[in-house]
């Protein structure tokens, strides 16, 4: 089914998808979405990772597409 992403949220699909079973660091995730200047806080990944689970899994407190690497970040379940 389509879902209405924003900006950010299709880039980070993007950023995962084109590296699946990758873990990524939040801080790669944020340079790569927000731009290297950035200097807001990295959780502003954690954020949206929230925003996109809510989005693209069936139950997103027990994600299985969009998993969390403790202690390193996030990566895509393909």
């Amino acid at each position: 089914k389509n879902i209405d992403l924003t900006q950010v949220e299709f880039q980070m699909m993007e950023l995962f998808l084109s590296n699946v079973n990758t873990a990524l660091e939040r801080s790669e995730i944020l340079k790569q979405v927000w731009g290297p200047d950035y200097t807001g806080d990295v959780k502003i990944v954690d954020v949206n990772i929230r925003r996109l689970r809510m989005k693209i899994e069936e139950e997103p407190s027990d994600p299985q597409y969009l998993l969390t690497v403790w202690g390193y970040g996030y990566k895509w379940n393909g």
